[in-house]
């Protein structure tokens, strides 16, 4: 198996096993269901060696593909439970299919799921803080923590009231208080060791895990999600203590092992899944019952496509900081379907890429997993400006915003300093200096010229509900006009471009074997 492991000393006043005590964890799994069998399958395995074994998540589970989309993450709330999980805690992307479906998962999910600092207004948990559990005489508890820019990563509108109100808060004000407050707590209350389950990221700019380490004291290990990196690492607490800090990547590129031996020392590995050779088959079973259900659904043909459609980019999101041909056929397909002058798409809606041959209809909704519907705005050239500001101010670093569109395009220069600023909650409230977009043009649907952006003049802008309804892209179109939309009636994002594709007939080299230019970095 190819691991990494690192060992650390737990606190000397912490009871020792009389057994190894096994943790396997994972995050983001993102509905690759196939590493699923064998993680059950070394849980069995480790139940053959010691008695003491827990399976966690650190989120981010239910959506990803179409076996979690279609059936809105009850499919993998099956599989999960076919594996026996015993704590998770909750990642942005659990609450895609809305706040009631996510309650309703976390009910169905036969694990204990906790997480401190996600409260309605009054200040009430809506999960517990942390659970202890027993292995002989010694007791481990599982904190969780969500991300405060759930808000913002997931849709912003399924945390207000009708009236627009935020009814929810994730505490990015004092969210490490929270976390160490819950510790201490749990050590109050008997805890030898205390493990978070962590949705922060390591490195975002509000309350990542990292910061969260060096901020407090009295965790032994956190087991973090969220960004999806490769981590197995030690971060010194408040008080100088070295903590581990693990995360396993996504989609089951490595399995996480954390061992809490006899002589009370942590053990963290880090399995990469290709090289484990063993699978459950009971798991095995119920992810071919899923699937069996859902083949026909998802196995459909809807298009052809003579070029590969791509994302990345030398592994990297490339939809999140420059062109691809997948994101103008995405946008192209909007702007058609919605008869809009232009079309936006944020990079980080574009979730997959589609290989050459037939396209399926799995294929799209793995591109477009989050079930929007479309829909038709209209903005002034200043609001089209400024959503294309923001989208490049993290430029060259990735940003889930970065603006893919159709029947515009711009220019910008990532060596300006970016001037966006955002509340506390990561909305977009305006630029306060210096552009980095030095160019917006516009394409004229009658003559087919290309004229300068209007900052006064207003265009009709298609696109999905997440970005232009439902404050998604830190909700920079907030203040856009919704327009009546006939030619959306209620449709899905996947099902727009399933129509586009039908009605283009093939997806050809000629048109998009290579991004279009419609956006250009400015270089110096």
């Amino acid at each position: 198996m190819g691991l990494l492991a690192v060992i650390l000393c737990a606190c000397q006043t912490a009871k020792k096993p009389d057994h190894d005590i096994v943790i396997l964890f994972e995050n983001d799994v993102h509905c690759a269901i196939d590493g699923y069998t064998k993680f059950g399958a070394l849980k069995q395995e480790m139940l053959a060696q010691t008695p003491y074994v827990a399976v966690v998540s650190a989120g981010d589970y239910v959506q990803g593909a179409a076996i979690g989309s279609i059936t809105k993450g009850e499919s993998i709330i099956q599989i999960m439970n076919a594996v026996g999980y015993d704590v998770t805690t909750i990642g942005n992307h659990e609450f895609d299919y809305g706040i009631d479906q996510m309650k309703h998962l976390m009910s169905e999910l036969k694990a204990e799921v906790v997480c401190c600092n996600f409260t309605d207004l009054n200040d009430k948990l809506l999960f517990p803080p942390y659970v202890i559990k027993q292995f002989g005489d010694v007791k481990v508890a599982f904190v969780g923590a969500a991300t405060p820019t759930t808000f913002t990563s997931s849709t912003p509108t399924y945390f207000e009231d009708s009236k627009g109100n935020l009814i929810y808060s994730f505490h990015a004000e004092d969210s490490f208080k929270r976390i160490e407050k819950t510790a201490k707590e749990a050590r109050s209350n008997g805890a030898d060791y205390v493990i978070v389950l962590s949705h922060l990221g390591d490195d975002t700019e509000i309350d990542n895990s990292v910061d969260m380490i060096r901020a407090t004291s009295g965790i032994d290990a956190v087991l973090d999600g969220h960004q999806h990196h490769i981590i197995n690492q030690t971060i010194s607490n408040s008080k100088g203590k070295p903590i581990h800090l693990a995360s396993t990547g996504t989609a089951f590129l490595r399995m996480g092992k954390l061992t809490i031996n006899t002589n009370g020392e942590i053990n963290v590995e880090l399995i990469r899944t290709s090289d484990y050779k063993n699978q459950s088959e009971d798991v095995a079973k119920v992810i071919q019952n899923i699937e069996t259900q859902l083949e026909d659904r998802i196995n459909a043909v809807v298009g052809y496509t003579e070029i590969p459609l791509v994302m990345f980019k030398f592994n990297d999101r490339e939809t999140r900081r420059g062109e691809t041909n997948l994101a103008d056929l995405l946008a192209d397909a909007f702007r058609d379907q919605t008869g809009a002058d232009i079309a936006m798409v944020n990079g980080g809606g574009i979730r997959n890429q589609i290989d050459a041959g037939p396209i399926t209809f799995g294929e799209i909704y793995s591109v477009m997993p989050f079930n929007n519907s479309v829909c038709m705005v209209e903005c002034t050239g200043q609001q089209i400006l400024d959503a294309i500001e923001m989208g490049v101010s993290l430029a060259p670093e990735e940003n889930g915003s970065f603006m893919q569109v159709s029947g515009l395009r711009y220019s910008y220069d990532p060596s300006i300093p970016t001037s966006v600023k955002y509340d506390n909650n990561n909305m977009f409230i305006g630029i306060a200096g210096s552009r980095r977009v030095t160019s917006v043009e516009v394409l004229n649907k009658e003559s087919g010229e290309w004229e300068p952006l209007d900052m006064n003049k207003t265009y009709t802008v298609g696109g999905q509900s997440y970005i232009l309804q439902n404050k998604g892209a830190e909700g920079v179109f907030l203040s856009a006009k919704k327009l009546s939309c006939p030619e959306c009636n209620g449709r899905t994002d996947v099902q727009t471009v399933i129509d586009y594709l039908q009605k283009i007939g093939r997806v050809t080299a000629r048109q998009y074997g290579k991004p279009q230019q419609r956006i250009t970095v400015v270089k110096k």
